[in-house]
């Protein structure tokens, strides 16, 4: 059986056209995802969005066939299938999900018809499972502190861009994506157990990579000129700024449904003036509009530079060969070194 390092040399070109041969067919009709498929090997798995799917492919290597259930450029949040995909995930060996009531819908009802009638065909895999997550108060900011695990991610009395009152998006942080990395090979184990030498092998190496990964922000953020930055659109980096010791402010809040206000954006700024900021940050699949009017806005600002959630995967980064790691490291980490003065 090939590993995990035999697999990946196939490079990012093949395994995109890999990709295309293995799609569940029932996926593609009414407009449902474009499912991404690696493998043809012993076991089969879903994952409800890209960053889950990733992490799985990487620990199952040529063992594994698994699917992305959302589409090229679509987010993970904001998906919703178009038809019932649950009779295609239970027909598989294993369902990679967040684990985090409220971030998936579709999947959370997924995940009870699981449990309720094909706990003994298909293995759950929740990736945030024992992951510390960091709490929304009632303004929509973090505070840190909350110890999950799969059934305290229930949804509260604030929902915060429909995830509840946990912000979910840990996979941000390097060293928290090890701990999915570690739930994803342990399910796969369990759900495959004639490959978990494989996973085994293969998970080692992601985690190291993802461990190389951290210690290359903690190096690259180190040295820098401001404390602060200044994202304009969904913040989605909370667990970012927290590992590496940055503050984010944000004109839009957490919901990336909110606007700013004039005087939300007046405030931004002032932020950027007195703190000498040259770059305002965007999320990519936010667009860079609100970014640059504070750019034209604030004196001495010079350019916009844009972030990516790590969520989900376009084609052109596709070709690019920008996955997971990829982003983080192409993506969020000179844009990051730029605006914290790093550069």
């Amino acid at each position: 059986m090939e590993t995990r390092r035999d697999f990946l040399r196939l490079g990012a070109g093949s395994v995109a056209a890999v990709g295309g041969a293995g799609c569940l067919d029932s996926f593609g009709e009414g407009g449902a995802p474009d499912v991404e498929s690696e493998g043809g090997g012993n076991a089969a798995a879903t994952a409800s969005f890209y960053t889950l799917y990733d992490f799985a492919r990487n620990v199952g290597g040529d063992a594994l066939d698994v699917e992305n259930a959302v589409p090229t450029g679509q987010h993970g949040h904001g998906w919703e299938p178009q038809s019932d995909i649950t009779a295609d995930v239970i027909e598989r060996d294993a369902f990679v999900h967040l684990g985090v009531e409220g971030f998936q819908r579709w999947a959370d009802e997924i995940v009870a018809e699981i449990e309720g009638n094909h706990e003994d065909d298909v293995t759950l895999i929740p990736a945030a499972e024992g992951i510390e997550l960091s709490e929304y108060d009632d303004h929509g900011h973090e505070e840190d502190g909350h110890h999950g695990d799969e059934d305290d991610h229930g949804e509260g009395d604030h929902d915060h861009d429909g995830e509840g009152d946990y912000d979910p998006h840990f996979w941000i942080d390097p060293v928290r994506a090890r701990q999915a990395v570690e739930n994803v090979r342990d399910g796969l184990m369990e759900a495959d157990e004639g490959n978990a030498d494989v996973y085994e092998e293969n998970a080692g190496e992601y985690l190291d990579e993802l461990e190389a990964l951290h210690g290359r922000f903690e190096e690259g953020l180190a040295d820098r000129d401001h404390g602060v930055v200044v994202v304009a659109g969904h913040d989605s980096y909370g667990y970012l700024s927290e590992r590496y010791g940055f503050e984010i402010h944000t004109p839009q809040g957490v919901s990336p449904d909110a606007e700013a206000t004039p005087n939300e954006i007046a405030e931004t700024v002032d932020l950027v003036e007195r703190e000498g900021l040259e770059y305002v940050l965007y999320d990519h699949f936010d667009g860079d509009t609100l970014a640059r009017t504070i750019v034209e806005e604030a004196e001495g600002a010079v350019d916009v530079a844009r972030l990516s959630p790590a969520e989900s995967i376009t084609q052109e980064w596709r070709s690019d060969g920008l996955d997971y790691i990829g982003q983080m490291e192409g993506i969020n980490l000179p844009s990051l070194r730029r605006a914290l003065g790093a550069a």
